[in-house]
């Protein structure tokens, strides 16, 4: 029992995951469409509708994670989502006020508070998961974000294609508010001895593994490139009503893998999961590019899926091995302003490159970004051992 994963407080954090990882794709890959149909604005401010997210995000990663470090989890958690079920209810006044200079206002409020409740569910769901099985436990987590990108845009797309644009955000309101329901019911307590000392910028990072922080944000941008391009993509090749197709199939890889990935983590390392996944990852790209036909799409979008499953959790896992308990906290949040700017970074450069070399070519640049990523870890695993728990603690 002691080693138990799937326990029913480890089920409902994945769920409180899983919706409010829906809420951020159902917004983030719509809401500038729903923002152009009811609001008269250049193309350029629509870009703001994201990007205004994102640069919140970003903000708040050093903050929450000197405030983890800091304060109890879950007390951090609830604030979070509070502040988040808040800002997603305030969505409902988009309409009536029909003010898009009021919905940038909430973007950047609903940025700050998604980049705090992300981080603090995070950490939270390591003290659920048995030390043995840390890899297994945070790749089923993770997956449940994987899971969300697929169902967030579809849900978020059919209400605006059918001009449901109250019911867009009564849907984002209610899927907040339940996450917050359940989250009450966690029974998280602190493990880290609190930090007491007043932030400052530099003391709140984890920026002890320069190597592995790098080839997080590579491979952030390269997971931009899917997120953003491939309905693009797939319209230039004829084939925009298959994007979902390839998301379809993207999860199906992550799903099918995941199992076998997260016991061969905790087993055999994490070299022996993230080195193939990479590779595997590296080719999906290059199938992207060099077969720009509806056949090469799918198989390509089978390759990402499996390859990218564990990269993300797996990079995650590794950092959080090299924190020591108080530092658990700014470890998480570190990682995740690391991926956050790869993201953020890569949606801005790939897409002025596609439009000098076209997306084929593109998405033969991010397999040689994937490699590099890759590489780089191999650097890392080669000079750097797992520390010992007497180490951290020290």
């Amino acid at each position: 029992m002691k080693n138990r994963l799937f326990h029913r407080h480890y089920v409902l954090t994945l769920l409180i995951n899983l919706l409010l990882f829906i809420t951020f794709y159902l917004l983030n890959a719509s809401l500038p469409l729903l923002a152009a149909k009811q609001f008269d604005v250049s193309q350029a401010a629509l870009g703001w509708v994201v990007t205004s997210f994102i640069l919140a995000t970003v903000c708040s990663r050093p903050l929450i994670g000197h405030w983890l470090d800091r304060h109890d989890v879950k007390r951090m958690l609830l604030i979070s989502a509070v502040l988040f079920t808040t800002m997603s209810v305030l969505y409902l006044l988009v309409l009536p006020l029909n003010s898009f200079l009021y919905l940038i206002i909430v973007r950047i409020f609903h940025g700050f508070s998604f980049g705090m409740l992300s981080s603090s569910i995070s950490l939270a769901v390591t003290t659920l998961i048995p030390k043995t099985r840390q890899g297994e436990g945070m790749g089923y987590f993770v997956l449940s974000m994987n899971l969300a990108s697929v169902l967030g845009p579809v849900i978020g797309l059919s209400l605006i294609q059918h001009d449901a644009f109250f019911l867009y955000f009564i849907t984002v309101a209610l899927l907040a508010f339940v996450s917050l329901v359940l989250m009450i019911r966690l029974p998280l307590t602190s493990q880290h001895v609190p930090n007491t000392r007043v932030f400052r910028l530099h003391q709140s990072l984890f920026l002890s593994r320069p190597l592995l922080l790098l080839a997080t944000v590579l491979a952030g941008v390269a997971i931009s490139s899917t997120a953003a391009f491939i309905s693009l993509y797939t319209d230039s090749i004829g084939h925009i009503s298959y994007a979902s197709y390839f998301y379809a199939l993207v999860a199906l890889g992550m799903v099918a893998i995941r199992p076998l990935a997260g016991r061969w983590f905790d087993q055999k390392g994490p070299g022996f999961v993230l080195f193939p996944s990479y590779l595997l990852y590296g080719v999906g790209f290059i199938l992207l590019g060099v077969f720009p036909s509806l056949p090469g799409l799918l198989l390509a979008a089978l390759i990402i899926g499996i390859g990218s499953a564990s990269i993300f959790p797996g990079l995650q896992t590794v950092m959080l091995t090299y924190a020591a308990p108080h530092q658990k906290g700014k470890a998480i949040s570190t990682f995740f302003l690391a991926y956050d700017s790869g993201f953020g970074l890569g949606a801005l450069l790939l897409s002025g490159l596609a439009a000098k070399i076209g997306y084929s070519n593109m998405f033969l640049f991010c397999s040689a970004i994937v490699l590099t990523s890759g590489f780089i870890y191999f650097i890392f695993n080669r000079r750097n051992e797992p520390p010992h728990e007497q180490e951290l603690a020290s």
